[in-house]
C-alpha cells in the first residue's frame, strides 16, 4: 500500500435511473459514446487515470489540481456543446466533484476519506457543473479564468469536518482555463460572509412570499373593516394598507444580504447598489414592479370590494388574486435578480 497526495474527480450521470427506465439501450449507447469520444481523450490529455468506471459513476485520478479542474471543465463544455447541437438521442448530463487529498493506493484501486469528499461534492454540483473543495481551489486558483461561486462551508454526508465549497457551471463562465495566461484571482468581496446555498436562498424567498401573503391577509381584514366595507377606498389607500403589512413582513429579513445580478437596474435605468439587506432587496423588487402592482393588482382589488358579494367571499377573491401575483410574478422575479445571498460572519 502506498500513500500519496493527488487530485480526484468524481463524475455521475444526472437522472441515470430515469433515463434507463425510458430507454435502456439508447441510454447505455449514449453513455458509452461519451466515454469513448469525450472522457477517454480528456483523461489522456490531462495526464489522468481512470480508477473506477462503473455504470453511471466514475472516479478519476490526476497528478495535479490544475489538470483535474481542466479535465472536468473541458469535459462539461464538450458535453454541453454536443447536447446544444442535438447530437445525442439521449442528452445526458453529468455532475462532477473535485478534491485534493491524501489517498492510499492498493493495486489499481484507491481509498481514503478524500475520495469520499469528491463523491459528496459531486452530489452538490448542478447538472452540467462542478463543485470544488477549497483545498483544490487554492492550488489552482491563479490559473483558473472561470467564474466560481463560493457557496460556503457544507457539512457533507458521512464526512466529519465541514468543507468549504466552490461551484462552477458553464452557463456562468467567461473565457477558458489557459496554462500560459494565468489570471489574478478576483478579490473575494465575500470575505467575512457565509454564502448561502442557492437552494436555501430560493427557499427564503418562498418563505418570505408566504409571510407576505399572511400580511396581505391582515391588510384585507383591515380594509373590510373600513366604512362601507372598503368600497370607497382609492388605490392610494389600498396601497398604504397593503404596503404597511408588507413592510412588517420584510423586517424579519434584515440579517440576510443579497448580492444582486450585475445587470439589475431600477425603472429609471440606475443600477442597484448591492449588497442589499434582503428586506431592501424585496422592497426594490416590489418598487421596480410597481406598475404591475398599481395598475394590475389594485384596480382588481377595487372591483372586488365594490361588488355585492358577502365580505368573506370578497376576502377570498382578493386573497386568490394576490396569492397568484406573489407566486407567479413576484417570487420568480425576485429569484431571477439574485446573484447570491449571505449572512455576516464577523
Amino acid at each position: 500500500m502506498q500513500r500519496r497526495l493527488t487530485a480526484i474527480v468524481a463524475a455521475d450521470v444526472v437522472d441515470y435511473s430515469i433515463h434507463l427506465g425510458r430507454n435502456e439501450v439508447a441510454t447505455l449507447s449514449a453513455l458509452n459514446r461519451l466515454h469513448l469520444e469525450i472522457f477517454a481523450p480528456a483523461v489522456q490529455k490531462y495526464n489522468g487515470r481512470i480508477i473506477r468506471f462503473t455504470g453511471d459513476g466514475s472516479i478519476l485520478l490526476f497528478e495535479s489540481a490544475l489538470d483535474a479542474i481542466n479535465f472536468a471543465i473541458n469535459v462539461q463544455h464538450r458535453i454541453k456543446e454536443q447536447r446544444d447541437q442535438g447530437q445525442e438521442d439521449i442528452p445526458l448530463e453529468f455532475r462532477m466533484g473535485a478534491n485534493l487529498c491524501d489517498i492510499i493506493q492498493q493495486g489499481d484501486d484507491i481509498h481514503g476519506e478524500g475520495v469520499n469528499v469528491a463523491v459528496r461534492l459531486e452530489e452538490l454540483a448542478p447538472p452540467g457543473g462542478l463543485c470544488l473543495s477549497h483545498g483544490i481551489y487554492l492550488q489552482a486558483k491563479s490559473a483558473i479564468a472561470q467564474n466560481l461561486l463560493p457557496i460556503g462551508e457544507r457539512q457533507l454526508k458521512n464526512i466529519a469536518d465541514p468543507v468549504f465549497v466552490w461551484r462552477w457551471h458553464p452557463s456562468g463562465e467567461v473565457g477558458h482555463i489557459d496554462r500560459t495566461q494565468a489570471t489574478q484571482p478576483r478579490k473575494p468581496h465575500f470575505r467575512g460572509r457565509q454564502i448561502l446555498d442557492p437552494q436555501v436562498t430560493s427557499l427564503l424567498i418562498d418563505l418570505h412570499m408566504r409571510s407576505a401573503r399572511l400580511g396581505v391577509s391582515d391588510a384585507f381584514d383591515a380594509i373590510l373593516n373600513e366604512p362601507n366595507e372598503g368600497r370607497g377606498l382609492g388605490m392610494g389607500d389600498l396601497y398604504r394598507h397593503i404596503g404597511f403589512q408588507l413592510n412588517a413582513a420584510r423586517g424579519m429579513l434584515n440579517p440576510i444580504f443579497i448580492e444582486c445580478a450585475d445587470d439589475v437596474t431600477d425603472p429609471l435605468g440606475v443600477a442597484w447598489q448591492s449588497p442589499l439587506s434582503m428586506a431592501e432587496f424585496i422592497s426594490n423588487v416590489f418598487d421596480s414592479a410597481k406598475t404591475a402592482y398599481a395598475f394590475k393588482l389594485l384596480p382588481e382589488i377595487q372591483r372586488i370590494l365594490e361588488s355585492e358579494e358577502p365580505p368573506f367571499v370578497r376576502r377570498a377573491m382578493m386573497m386568490r388574486l394576490t396569492e397568484g401575483f406573489m407566486q407567479d410574478e413576484m417570487g420568480p422575479r425576485a429569484k431571477s435578480l439574485v446573484k447570491f445571498a449571505f449572512v455576516e460572519t464577523v
